[in-house]
């Protein structure tokens, strides 16, 4: 088999950057829709394989030490029962995180209830791009390797014969875009660290742990996802951020 350096042309010690680059490039030149060629469809499955293997850390690291790569029964599994057809491509948005928040109270508080007005460090939408995590003016682009569908089929040898199995691509990660122009305030995450208020409705007769579910009051998500919940409760400093 030939080595995934090699197939990628880059050296073994190349960065995830470097690879992606190289992976582009090829995939781009023999992509079965621009390229027609026999060879190339070939060589195509091998880039996209070699690529597969070293984007992903562990499988980079086992590949290194001189393990082996290929299908295994997990994708046989996923071939067979349920991981055949076309899932569609991955939403990059995803939900922000749950956040923790201690409030202290005295006993009159605890007693008779209040209102406080909380400033919390916490993520929020960018205010630049507003939560699409490209440059003001740009826009994503349907990926170039996967044609938008987020996915990518490629032809592997095993025990039971040859088989067509569907990975994620490697190039947008399984969502069918790609953001050329990344916001540079929020660096292409969608969202920002920023101080807020936060008005919290301590009702009377609150014990100590007791903690109150605020929803959707968390952490914003990546790419504008929906916000995660607050969980207050006491005692404790007042601090809101990641777990």
């Amino acid at each position: 088999m030939a080595d995934h350096y090699e197939v990628l042309g880059v050296s073994r010690s190349a960065t995830d950057d470097e690879l992606k680059k190289a992976y582009r490039k090829l995939a781009r030149e023999l992509h079965p829709d621009i390229n027609p060629a026999e060879d190339a469809q070939e060589r195509f499955k091998l880039v996209t394989h070699a690529y597969e293997v070293l984007s992903d850390p562990a499988s980079r690291a086992s590949y290194d030490r001189g393990g082996q790569d290929g299908i295994g029964l997990g994708d046989i599994f996923e071939t067979f029962f349920g991981g055949g057809g076309s899932r569609g491509p991955a939403s990059r948005a995803q939900r922000g995180q749950d956040a923790l928040l201690r409030v202290d109270l005295t006993l009159k508080e605890a007693v008779f209830g209040v209102e406080k007005s909380l400033g919390i460090d916490t993520a929020v939408i960018c205010p630049d791009c507003l939560g699409s995590c490209c440059k003001p003016g740009t826009s994503v682009q349907v990926c170039d390797i996967c044609r938008g569908s987020g996915q990518i089929q490629r032809q592997v040898q095993s025990f039971m014969g040859m088989m067509v199995t569907t990975a994620p691509c490697g190039s947008c990660r399984g969502t069918g875009e790609v953001i050329p122009d990344p916001c540079n305030k929020c660096r292409g995450q969608g969202r920002i660290r920023a101080q807020r208020e936060l008005d919290l409705e301590i009702p009377a007769g609150v014990s100590d742990g007791m903690r109150l579910h605020l929803a959707g009051q968390g952490e914003v998500g990546f790419a504008g996802g929906p916000a995660g919940d607050i969980i207050s409760r006491g005692p404790g400093p007042a601090r809101c951020g990641f777990w």
